[in-house]
């Protein structure tokens, strides 16, 4: 998620970004922007309200009831608030708009650098068995994810195959711009998510989860600012649904609060909008998937807020649990946790009971950057597209399932990862549900059907590093010597079909695998003398003859 991943960032160094955050441009005289809600289809009653009390109109969406007003006059919302057919007013910011909101710029032009970086193997990738997925497929070219972020570098060498410029705008200050380039970046955030995305395999950089379907650009940052202002976020939910895109990233909350609470007018309405825009997107069948926060906060026990609003000065307060960070913690939302790479919880990640569906992988995550170029970020922001990239393949694999049917086979096939032992440190649940990590590490290999590609009946088994694509058994040593291991490497395996066992030394899965149907969870653990251990796991599906 974009403010905790700016201050990962200072803190371990991993990237060096351009995502700094200028002061906004010289704003006109007190302009002010607001949220008129009243029922769907009856915007044309509250535009007449809005004009009526010194106000304009800028943009309108009728299927859901919200228009975004412009106004400089002061009483603007308690008057229009008390317009027949008007439910709800809010401002959407505490300060003015900028001066180009009039006739918001084109973003930077950007000089691209021809990469000559080889392909690398990703540690993420094999954790979530994203390389078993790439043997069966690389995903569809129907289904397009709609990165709605700071703008996505549709000509960077891996990502311009995939790029869906049909489905991509601006939504900067609430209304979509399709001038070809205008969804291009103001920051690095949203190349870097596209990339863990839909990163071409293509022999240069890296390879996304799901390399073979389309990723498009709904920039929701403004120029200036990294901020996701409320009126940008609605935009882009209904830009997605009314496009047709598949599946929505967002690793961002919906700036000037962190939370917004229903006591106050102002957040009340922008959480209705929200909210509306939301539900739309998923009415339209998209599946949207969400970053939980890199606040290490407890988002079932919320008590204080000293960030917010971001847009002018913060000051704190006290917030409760009917206070929401959106879109994180709207219905039928996928919320992703971020693990590190020996599946624990990242330091920085969100957290709660019932507040997070699957974990995905968030810490030093090589991905694309504009320009042409690579670089490692961590953060639930770079957890959440490796589960967008998972919904993708399910899309492919699955064209016709419903968004429900997608986060159910998501919670599903996901790896079971049980709270830390000893002091949890606020780790609620059983081992295949829990505050930290929801229903467990996300699968791609599973969401595709390659987890149950394996031979029938009876087969000498040996190196299945080699012989049956297991690739995440071969990457545990290399996952240890990461967290800094340096003894002798020894393994054990849970699971195993019968006839099957683990050779402690070299980690090969040996024996006779006999006849006999039935699903198999295999979890293989990698420890080291320095007490480092790894951890992997697939299913293996055995059939009779």
């Amino acid at each position: 998620m974009r403010k905790g991943l700016l201050v990962l960032l200072a803190i371990v160094l991993t990237v060096v970004s351009s995502a700094v955050t200028p002061a906004m441009a010289a704003p006109a005289a007190g302009l002010r922007a607001y949220f008129v809600i009243t029922e769907p289809s009856k915007t044309t009653q509250a535009a007449a309200a809005i004009t009526q009390n010194g106000g304009t109109v800028y943009a309108a969406y009728d299927a859901i009831g919200v228009v975004v007003a412009h106004s400089s006059n002061a009483d603007f919302a308690s008057k229009v608030r008390g317009t027949a057919g008007v439910q709800k007013v809010g401002a959407t910011r505490t300060g003015d708009l900028p001066a180009d909101v009039a006739s918001p710029p084109m973003p930077p032009d950007i000089t691209e650098t021809a990469s000559t970086t080889p392909e690398t193997d990703r540690g993420d990738m094999t954790q979530i068995g994203a390389d078993q997925a790439w043997i069966k497929t690389l995903g569809a070219k129907t289904v397009t994810v709609g990165v709605l972020d700071t703008g996505v570098d549709d000509q960077h060498a891996d990502l311009k195959a995939n790029f869906d410029a049909a489905k991509s705008a601006s939504c900067a200050y609430g209304k979509a711009d399709t001038r070809p380039g205008a969804w291009r970046p103001v920051a690095d955030h949203g190349t870097h998510v596209a990339g863990t995305i839909a990163a071409a395999k293509n022999g240069v950089g890296m390879i996304g989860v799901a390399p073979g379907v389309k990723v498009s650009s709904i920039r929701v940052a403004e120029g200036g600012s990294d901020l996701f202002f409320p009126e940008n976020t609605v935009c882009a939910f209904m830009f997605a649904a009314d496009k047709g895109v598949s599946v929505t990233n967002n690793s961002y909350y919906v700036d000037p609060w962190l939370f917004l609470c229903p006591s106050n007018q102002d957040q009340d309405a922008i959480a209705e909008a929200v909210r509306r825009s939301v539900a739309y997107a998923d009415s339209k069948g998209v599946v949207n998937v969400a970053a939980a926060g890199n606040d290490n906060y407890d988002l079932a026990n919320k008590s204080d807020d000293d960030s917010s609003p971001n847009d002018t000065t913060p000051a704190p307060r006290t917030v409760t649990n009917d206070c929401l960070s959106l879109p994180t913690e709207l219905p039928n939302v996928v919320v992703v946790s971020s693990v590190d790479t020996s599946g624990g919880k990242s330091r920085f990640s969100n957290f709660g009971e019932n507040k997070i569906n699957v974990a995905a992988p968030g810490e030093n995550v090589y991905s694309t950057v504009p320009g042409g170029g690579y670089a490692a970020m961590s953060g639930t922001s770079m957890a959440s597209p490796h589960v967008a990239g998972v919904v993708a393949l399910l899309r492919s694999a699955n064209p016709k399932l419903t968004p429900e049917q997608v986060r159910a086979k998501l919670d599903q096939q996901a790896n079971d990862l049980a709270c830390p032992t000893g002091s949890s440190a606020g780790c609620i649940g059983s081992a295949t549900k829990n505050s930290y990590f929801g229903e467990g590490l996300v699968d791609a290999a599973e969401a595709v059907g390659a987890a149950a590609a394996q031979p029938k009946g009876a087969i000498s088994v040996t190196k299945p590093g080699e012989q049956l694509g297991f690739g995440g058994i071969p990457a545990l040593p290399l996952l240890i010597k990461g967290m800094g291991g340096s003894g002798d490497i020894s393994y054990s395996a849970t699971g195993l079909p019968p006839g099957l066992e683990i050779d402690p030394v070299r980690g090969w899965i040996t024996g006779v695998l006999t006849p006999g149907a039935g699903r198999y969870k295999v979890t293989v653990i990698a420890r080291d003398g320095d007490a480092k251990t790894a951890t992997t796991s697939f299913f293996w599906d055995v059939w009779s003859f």
